[in-house]
């Protein structure tokens, strides 16, 4: 069994693989569930939505992780709280180990970009920039004039420098890689006539992108590069996000708690179909591989994770994470 542990208003991304056969058993949980177990099923956890992770819960979840890493047999945890870098600590590292050409800045460094254009965006989601690109120091300051007659606090936005290039014309290309557990695998791509590339536009792409995407599948590309960004994250279960710039991998983030739908729709073109459904096999196969086989009685680990106070169910889990002293 898989258990993903995530955020509980974010349980979705991962819901829908529930139920499926070609998986192996999956429950998608909450971090709030997870406090409130006396026992645990014996599972593979992955830890997931780093992002949304405060001071506190990194503690307290840490803790579990490597708790979890202890009990032997069919228990494992994935992704480690303590460890694995967010958006910030993740661009910032890639930038200064020369992983990637482009740099962040936190909006509360008071530090100005090195180079335009730039956008805004928010530390600690997934959604889209809050900006258009941004062209001078001008047009940064305004815009966050703006964010702040807005209402957006300063702490946890970034200051992003612009780093894509269009695949033709004004058609750009986002590119997807998982990493789960040993494996790593290219995944798929998304095209859109806007350098913010987020959902793609249907029929967008030609066929002879179609059949390059099939092609990177089939042979995993970029996988070295990638393995060493995943690496300097300390992440070991998410999907990366990426373009090409000038030949190289530019890394946009990586999610650990990504929407991940098995294919639904019928797509037009054959050969997209057939990568879909290559992609979607590859990431099946890797979660068999970090499985944990429930035979015979399931068995149940009692929690005694030292410094986590048992406290009546009535108290609210963020006084529970906060009372934690190991």
């Amino acid at each position: 069994m898989i258990i993903f542990v995530s955020n509980s208003f974010h349980r979705y991304n991962h819901g829908f693989l529930c139920s499926r056969n070609d998986l192996p058993e999956v429950r998608s949980e909450s971090y709030d569930w997870l406090l409130r177990r006396r026992t645990l099923p014996r599972a593979t956890y992955i830890f997931t939505d780093r992002e949304r992770m405060d001071c506190w819960q990194l503690k307290v979840y840490q803790h579990y992780y490597n708790y979890i890493n202890q009990l032997g047999d069919g228990y494992r945890a994935i992704n480690n709280p303590g460890k694995m870098m967010n958006r910030r600590a993740l661009l910032r590292t890639l930038y200064s180990r020369g992983l990637n050409p482009f740099n962040i800045y936190a909006v509360t460094e008071r530090r100005m970009p090195e180079r335009y254009p730039v956008f805004i965006r928010n530390e600690f989601d997934h959604g889209k920039p809050l900006t258009d690109l941004l062209h001078t120091s001008e047009d940064l300051n305004a815009a966050l004039a703006q964010l702040s007659a807005r209402g957006h606090p300063e702490e946890g936005l970034l200051i992003t420098e612009f780093c894509a290039q269009p695949l033709e014309g004004d058609l750009f290309r986002k590119l997807s890689s998982y990493r789960v557990g040993d494996e790593l695998f290219f995944y798929g791509t998304v095209h859109q006539e806007d350098w913010l590339v987020k959902y793609g536009t249907l029929n967008s792409a030609t066929q002879a992108m179609y059949e390059e995407e099939q092609s990177m599948i089939t042979n995993n590309a970029y996988q070295d590069q990638l393995l060493k960004i995943f690496n300097a994250g300390n992440i070991v279960y998410g999907r990366a996000d990426y373009g090409i710039v000038d030949g190289r991998v530019v890394v946009y983030e990586i999610n650990t708690n990504p929407n991940t739908l098995p294919p639904k729709e019928q797509h037009p073109n054959a050969t997209r179909q057939k990568s879909v459904e290559l992609g979607w096999k590859k990431y099946c196969e890797a979660l068999h591989q970090i499985d944990s086989p429930v035979s015979g009685k399931r068995k149940m680990a009692l929690l005694k994770i030292p410094g986590l106070k048992r406290s009546r169910p009535t108290l609210s889990l963020s006084r529970k994470i906060r009372s934690f002293r190991p």
